[in-house]
């Protein structure tokens, strides 16, 4: 009982510190999507001009067309004290901020077309998977009912199945014929006619057997005759 006891104990804290972490990682991905690209930047560099980052900042990071950055980098400017007069500084501040904000738009870009790509993917992965699965349900359906078909067959059926490659027909369903002949009906039939003309080519004809009948009889009088011929010459 006091090693479940440990263990449960283990598997709670454990539990507990997963939960810490994924709430951390929860925070730092919210803090991440809330935080705008030019917020590091800012916070390096207006104090370095005289001016409060939380007080300016929100201006520069709400500025969005080109000619609203110009009027409030002028603001910006007009506000410093140490950098009022300093062109360099702030014809630099401007070029800093609109390559940041190329580079953004650019990234912005690139992770849409990569978000796409991987839908897409995903997408195909997906149907696939779809598609093998029912490959995979077409087999097991045809495989089960195979089953059913040769459950369903008699030994004897299964016996001629192996011997000769094709189910032999009862005599029920022969009387059922459909009409349609197969190429086994076919072969035979031929052989039953083929067997047939051999046995009429071997046994004469009703003529044949008159004429041989009448010969015979002719030659048994003949006989006769000539028997009584004799014993009338031997009296």
């Amino acid at each position: 009982h006091n090693q479940a006891g440990n263990q449960a104990n283990r598997h709670s804290q454990q539990a507990h510190r997963v939960s810490i972490l994924n709430a951390t990682n929860s925070s730092s991905s919210i803090m991440a999507e809330d935080q705008h690209y030019l917020d590091a930047y800012l916070a390096n560099i207006l104090p370095k001009l005289g001016l409060d980052v939380d007080t300016y900042g929100p201006y520069v990071t709400g500025a969005d067309e080109e000619d609203d950055l110009d009027d409030i980098i002028d603001l910006l400017r007009a506000s410093s004290e140490s950098h009022s007069d300093d062109d360099d500084s702030w014809i630099d501040f401007k070029l800093q901020i609109e390559q940041r904000r190329k580079d953004y738009i650019s990234g912005e870009e690139e992770r849409k077309n990569e978000a796409a790509l991987e839908a897409e993917r995903l997408k195909k992965e997906s149907l696939q998977k779809e598609i093998e699965i029912a490959k995979i349900n077409a087999l097991e359906v045809e495989q089960r009912l195979e089953a059913k078909k040769l459950e369903a067959m008699s030994a004897e059926k299964l016996a001629l199945l192996d011997k000769f490659g094709y189910e032999v027909e009862d005599e029920e369903d022969e009387e059922e014929d459909t009409g349609v002949t197969t190429n086994r009906d076919h072969a035979v039939k031929q052989s039953a006619e083929h067997s047939q003309k051999l046995r009429s080519n071997n046994q004469p004809s009703k003529m044949q057997l008159r004429a041989e009948t009448k010969k015979a009889t002719a030659d048994k009088n003949a006989k006769k005759e000539e028997r009584r011929k004799r014993a009338s010459k031997g009296e």
